[in-house]
C-alpha cells in the first residue's frame, strides 16, 4: 500500500492474499495502481470465473491463479513478461487465452492442466516456452509458434492428445 498525499492504494497484492480459503470469491477487480501479483495470491478461488490483469501489472508470480478451476476468462495486460510457474495451472474452465505482446517467456506449467483450452497463439515476443508449459491441455487442438522462439522445453506440449495442428511461421 503507497501513500501518496493522504490517499492510500494497493500497489502490490501479497503471495497467499486470498489463497484457498476465498471459494466464495465470484469477481475482483484489480486496480490500475497494482504492478505485482504474489505468489499463491488467488489459489484455489474455485469459483472465480475472470479476470483482468491491468496493464500496471508487471509481475504475475508463481501459482497466482493455480486451480482457479471455475475461470472462463482471463485477459493479461500488455506490461507482463513473464508467465510464472503454474501462474494459471488448472484453470480448466479456461478455454481461450491471449497473451500479450509484452511477454517474452511461458514458465514451466504456466497453463498445465487447462483441459478446456482449445487452441492458443504465442505472441513474436516470446522466446522461451519452458517444459511443461502446456502439458496435459487435453482439448488443445492447435497452436500456433512464431519463429522468436528459441527454446521449446521438454514435454511443453505432453498428453496434448487433441493436438492436431502446429503452425510455425
Amino acid at each position: 500500500v503507497e501513500n501518496n498525499n493522504n490517499t492510500y492504494r494497493v500497489t502490490k497484492i501479497g503471495s497467499g492474499a486470498f489463497e484457498g480459503g476465498c471459494t466464495g470469491l465470484t469477481a475482483i477487480t484489480i486496480p490500475n495502481s497494482v504492478n505485482n501479483i504474489g505468489s499463491y495470491a488467488f489459489t484455489s478461488c474455485t469459483r472465480l470465473t475472470s479476470i483482468t490483469i491491468p496493464n500496471s501489472v508487471t509481475t504475475i508470480r508463481e501459482q497466482a491463479f493455480d486451480y482457479c478451476i471455475g475461470l472462463t476468462s482471463i485477459t493479461i495486460g500488455n506490461s507482463v513478461t513473464e508467465i510464472y510457474y503454474r501462474a494459471f495451472a488448472s484453470c480448466r474452465g479456461l478455454t481461450s487465452i491471449t497473451i500479450p505482446n509484452s511477454v517474452t517467456t511461458i514458465k514451466r506449467e504456466a497453463f498445465a492442466f487447462c483441459y478446456g483450452l482449445t487452441a492458443i497463439t504465442i505472441p513474436n515476443s516470446v522466446t522461451t516456452i519452458d517444459e511443461l508449459a502446456f502439458r496435459d491441455c487435453t482439448e488443445l487442438t492447435s497452436i500456433t509458434i512464431p519463429n522468436s522462439v528459441t527454446t521449446i522445453g521438454q514435454s511443453a506440449f505432453a498428453n496434448c492428445t487433441k493436438l492436431q495442428e502446429i503452425k510455425v511461421y
